[in-house]
């Protein structure tokens, strides 16, 4: 292995002599692991190659090409790549007011399943078409999902975003909790995981367990498994009827205000299937790409084969299933370009692509789609929808205890999620051997059909 750390010019000691060479020349002041060991899952890391990549910075007058093109004609150098820059998803939105509470409609007995204010304003979830432009029955059904199931605590979902407000009224109960780390010694790796005072996921912006809250990430969360029944707020997909029996929320922060983490959110992936997830919801993409860069395969090929399974006995194979599915499932939004492709990660073969529908059925404005994606998911009405008003975005949890409307592909995507954390819930739970493979067949044969419901342009 190199030698990693922060270095002048002219200090370059990686411990490989022609490297240490090229990053001189380059004007290289530093290199990092992608990868960290991983503390007891260290060796299934090295099997995977982990513990074989490596970021280096160097001057950014130099060109990315000419410094990609000396580091791959090192000796023992498989792959020299630049670090792309990620970016949430968000469609221009109308400005949402937060804390909004109307009064729940009159209704015909039965027609609420949980009592959560604020579960009237989120058409995605049942739409009787009172609210202007929208059509009835442009929506998840999600009521009748709720008569199998609405969630179990032993489905992990890891949202990949900007940091979950963990803290929040309408969230806490259903976070994922290290509960080693939280009731253990601060500054000490207490569940030996290979990260320190992880509680409630991790952020790879700061390299640090802690987490930042924003508000894409807690909006998105809140979509996935914001708490039902709780008399208080909106509800989650997969929240629960208000018994702890919700899916639980890790949050793996990759933004924090302008910043976010390139190449090295690649571990995210890693660490989720290492510490319990099995759903992976991703609401970012990378912009002019036609193809994941290489980590990105490892990573993904990992948490693919990894989630729900344990190296019980430390020598790097799988062994024993612990999770309620013997393996993981990543989904990602399509983008926000108005473009007939999806973008990438999310049009990866191995992914779950989510599109973004309006309350009236009809594709939203800015959604990406295309043979690259996969299923068609509420995620309401952009700035250039004008037909709607705010009310036909996707209303979820906000930083600070609030409630807000967001627009995207960003939105859509959560809705997926929260609908795969049903289904393993039912199957999975309890039910050794459920796959990720059987999971996506379930997930994507159960659909309806809206083509009659487009409309024809003028």
């Amino acid at each position: 292995p190199l030698r990693v750390g922060a270095f002048t010019r002219g200090e370059v000691e990686s411990g490989d002599p022609r490297l240490d060479e090229i990053a001189q020349e380059l004007g290289a002041t530093e290199i990092r692991r992608v990868f960290r060991d991983g503390g007891r899952f260290a060796e299934r890391r090295r099997r995977y190659g982990l513990h074989l990549w490596y970021d280096i910075r160097f001057d950014e007058e130099i060109p990315v090409s000419r410094a990609g093109a000396e580091f791959a004609a090192l000796p023992g150098v498989a792959y020299a790549e630049p670090v792309y820059r990620i970016q949430r998803l968000d469609a221009a939105a109308i400005p949402a007011e937060a804390l909004y509470e109307p009064p729940v409609p009159a209704a015909e007995e039965g027609q609420w399943p949980f009592d959560d204010p604020m579960l009237s304003q989120q058409w995605h979830y049942y739409n009787d078409g009172t609210i202007s432009g929208t059509e009835a029955g442009a929506d998840m059904n999600l009521f009748e999902g709720w008569k199998t199931t609405a969630g179990s605590p032993a489905v992990i979902v890891a949202v990949t975003d900007s940091g979950v407000q963990f803290d929040h009224e309408d969230l806490a109960a259903n976070m994922w909790v290290n509960e080693a780390e939280l009731n253990g010694t601060e500054g000490v790796d207490d569940d030996g995981n290979g990260y320190v005072d992880d509680i409630y996921g991790w952020n790879f912006v700061r390299d640090s367990g802690t987490i930042v809250p924003e508000d894409h990430g807690t909006h998105v969360a809140g979509t996935v498994a914001a708490v039902n029944n709780n008399g208080i707020g909106v509800c989650g997909v997969a929240g629960g009827t208000g018994n702890g029996d919700g899916a639980r929320i890790m949050s793996m922060q990759i933004f924090e205000g302008d910043e976010s983490v390139g190449d090295t959110n690649a571990e995210c992936f890693v660490y989720a299937a290492d510490n319990g997830a099995v759903i992976s919801q991703n609401s970012w993409t990378w912009t002019r790409l036609s193809s994941l860069p290489r980590a990105y395969d490892e990573a993904f090929d990992y948490f693919i084969e990894n989630a729900g399974m344990d190296d019980s006995d430390g020598d790097g194979v799988n062994d024993r299933q612990t999770g309620p599915m013997k393996g993981g499932i990543i989904i990602f939004s399509a983008g926000n370009d108005y473009s007939s492709r999806p973008s990438f990660p999310g049009a990866d073969d191995r992914v779950v692509c989510v599109t973004s529908m309006m309350p009236n059925y009809m594709k939203a404005g800015y959604s990406n789609f295309g043979d690259a994606a996969d299923i068609f998911a509420p995620g309401g009405a952009g700035s250039t929808d004008t037909e709607f008003s705010m009310e036909g975005q996707v209303y979820s949890t906000d930083i600070t205890d609030a409630y807000g409307y967001k627009a995207g592909t960003s939105m859509a995507c959560p809705h997926v999620s929260g609908i795969a954390a049903l289904i393993v819930s039912r199957y999975g739970v309890g039910q050794p051997g459920f796959t990720p493979d059987k999971l996506r067949e379930i997930l994507l044969r159960s659909y309806r059909s809206v083509g009659q419901y487009q409309k024809t342009p003028a």
